[in-house]
């Protein structure tokens, strides 16, 4: 089974010439993107296998900058790439549900709307903060309007090797046809795409993740 959290491993290159998320521009605000989501699908890159997506829910919430600082601080092995000085901004925490739970931060990028940094990851099972990492990784987020009118989409645009996005929304299960007009934003965005992949599979367990 392939596991979705690759995109966060340091070996899945960020995007790093250019300009920030490619200067796109998202329709992003807090305030709806708050709350509880689960992964109904992918959008795959050439390298992404034939493999099975698997499902989870993912908890997103504004953090302050404070709370992030003095996170990194209390972290003694927080890489270099992290300059706590930099931390300003709205942040992101992302709180993925599963067996070995762990949380990622991002810090807004000024000027390019619903674009993020990665600024930490912490793995929560045990709050282990030595095995804290930064990956400097980006993202951006998009609300997007299912395509019959049920409801929306939240789309983590990503820049590495395996996945061009990751789709959630609030319920679980998802159709062909109501992935359209997410379809069709990547489409719009970045050129070609790979078909979805939509989620199939349960995971229950990420302690593999450490180790790949």
């Amino acid at each position: 089974m392939f596991l979705l959290i690759l995109f966060l491993l340091p070996y899945i290159e960020a995007h790093k010439n250019g300009s920030l998320c490619n200067g796109f521009q998202a329709n992003f605000n807090f305030k709806d993107v708050i709350g509880s989501w689960h992964v109904v699908a992918v959008i795959p890159e050439k390298m992404f296998p034939d493999k099975e997506v698997a499902c989870f829910k993912v908890e997103f919430s504004e953090t302050d900058e404070a709370g992030l600082r003095w996170l990194a601080n209390k972290t003694s092995e927080t890489p270099h790439q992290l300059n706590v000085s930099d931390i300003k901004g709205p942040i992101i925490r992302q709180r993925y549900h599963t067996e070995c739970p762990f949380d990622v931060w991002s810090r807004s990028v000024d000027g390019v709307g619903g674009c993020f940094h990665q600024a930490l990851v912490l793995d929560t099972d045990d709050c282990d903060t030595y095995k804290a990492v930064a990956d400097n990784a980006m993202m951006q987020l998009h609300l997007v309007s299912a395509g019959d009118g049920s409801g929306k989409f939240l789309v983590q645009m990503l820049w590495g090797k395996m996945i061009a996005a990751v789709v959630y929304r609030r319920n679980q299960g998802i159709t062909e046809d109501q992935l359209k007009p997410v379809f069709e934003l990547m489409s719009k965005l970045r050129g070609p795409q790979r078909m979805p992949k939509i989620c199939d599979v349960q995971l229950k367990n990420l302690h593999i993740l450490h180790y790949h």
